[in-house]
């Protein structure tokens, strides 16, 4: 049985849509009348799949109207099908090319439908990206301040560690810091001072 399927080149402004390799092709909005544009095309070419690429989170609100209308639709990967592309010898790039090689791809892939993911998953993967951004800030901006010996710079990491551990329920109200510094502007030599003042990239949030 032959499958029909629509590649979708997504742009911010616009939705390029093609059937098969070089079949029908047209041009909607990215809007949300402009999607239900491109499910309405997609019923009338009666397309069994729907393809698009990962284009940095421009396919969601793509990817989940489909759905929402009945038109079963997947995600690929942008790399496969630029090497996809390469390999047939396909070098131009354009709107209308690039949604007609989706197509080709997902077609010659044989690649099958992608059900949305539930409420729990949208929410466990926002969650997870999330912690990994607050992770590579904490790493960061303790490894910046390894680097910093004047008093009123390193002053200005603190408030950006202790409000991360304030959302996740384990931050607690410390004392100050003492100053690494003495009265009369020469550099303390209390160790223990100079170390609590001045954290390491291993200090904990």
């Amino acid at each position: 049985m032959t499958h029909i399927v629509c590649g979708v080149d997504i742009g911010a402004d616009t939705l390029d849509a093609r059937i098969g390799r070089d079949g029908a092709w047209r041009q909607m909005a990215n809007t949300p009348e402009g999607r239900a544009d491109l499910a309405a095309f997609c019923r009338e070419h009666r397309v069994d799949l729907v393809a698009m690429e990962a284009t940095g989170g421009y396919e969601r609100a793509v990817f989940g109207a489909l759905w929402a209308e009945g038109v079963p639709a997947t995600v690929v990967n942008p790399r496969a099908v630029r090497r996809f592309a390469d390999g047939m010898g396909v070098l131009e790039k354009t709107d209308r090319i690039d949604c007609g090689m989706i197509a080709w791809y997902a077609a010659t892939k044989g690649l099958r439908p992608t059900p949305p993911a539930t409420a729990t998953q949208v929410r466990l993967t926002a969650l997870v990206v999330r912690l990994r951004q607050l992770t590579a800030l904490k790493v960061g901006q303790a490894n910046q301040a390894r680097l910093v010996t004047e008093p009123e710079v390193l002053a200005s990491f603190t408030p950006s560690w202790r409000p991360s551990r304030r959302r996740s329920g384990c931050w607690k109200p410390t004392s100050p810091r003492p100053s690494p510094w003495t009265p009369s502007g020469r550099p303390s030599t209390d160790a223990s001072a100079r170390s609590r003042a001045w954290p390491t990239a291993r200090s904990p949030i």
